[in-house]
């Protein structure tokens, strides 16, 4: 009976030992296609930050996380709260009515440049910056999607229609006044 009882207790101590140990296959192979997998773009911030000097000239500055090679489209008009109505109901179409654009590209660090010259220093104008998804080249659309899809929630985006299609897209406003200075760009409109 005691061989017996030896016996049990060694099985026992052998099954508390195994049962700590085991045995893990590794599959090379799921290493290498999650290694291979993208990393998803879907709610990308965009950071939008620029200012304005007036004077005969508008000179537009502007810092942004937005990758190198992104265009940003600049445009003004006669000054009235109209276009904010459009940006509120959705039915803003971007660039629409300016009595002048330009556009400028996102340089390796980050910033961007505009310059329009204004008719007259004795008119007040509205000033948009738009971030304009269906105007990119392909590999911002990428990032962003073709139609804004991509784009999280970011401080001044906007949905607008442009051909019976809908987009997101990131705006600042500034009113210029009749005088000379210096301003920064708002993403909300001013009520």
């Amino acid at each position: 009976m005691l061989k017996k009882g030896i016996k049990a207790a060694i099985l026992v101590a052998a099954l508390i030992l195994l049962a700590g140990c085991r045995v893990v296959w590794v599959d090379d192979t799921l290493a290498e296609v999650e290694n291979n997998l993208k990393i998803s773009t879907v709610n990308e911030v965009i950071q939008l930050d620029s200012s304005v000097r007036f004077d005969k000239k508008l000179v537009i500055r502007g810092q942004t996380n937005l990758p190198k090679g992104s265009i940003i489209h600049a445009g003004i008009k006669e000054d009235s709260h109209e276009p904010f109505k459009q940006v509120k109901n959705e039915s803003a179409k971007p660039l629409e009515g300016f009595s002048l654009t330009g556009i400028g590209e996102i340089s390796d660090d980050g910033t961007f440049l505009i310059v329009l010259k204004r008719k007259s220093i004795e008119e007040k104008y509205l000033l948009t910056v738009e971030f304009l998804p269906d105007l990119q080249p392909s590999s911002i659309q990428e990032k962003y999607g073709p139609a804004g899809e991509n784009i999280g929630d970011s401080e001044g985006a906007f949905r607008y229609e442009n051909d019976g299609n809908k987009y997101t897209g990131i705006i600042r406003y500034a009113h210029i006044p009749n005088t000379r200075g210096r301003m920064d760009l708002y993403p909300k409109p001013a009520k």
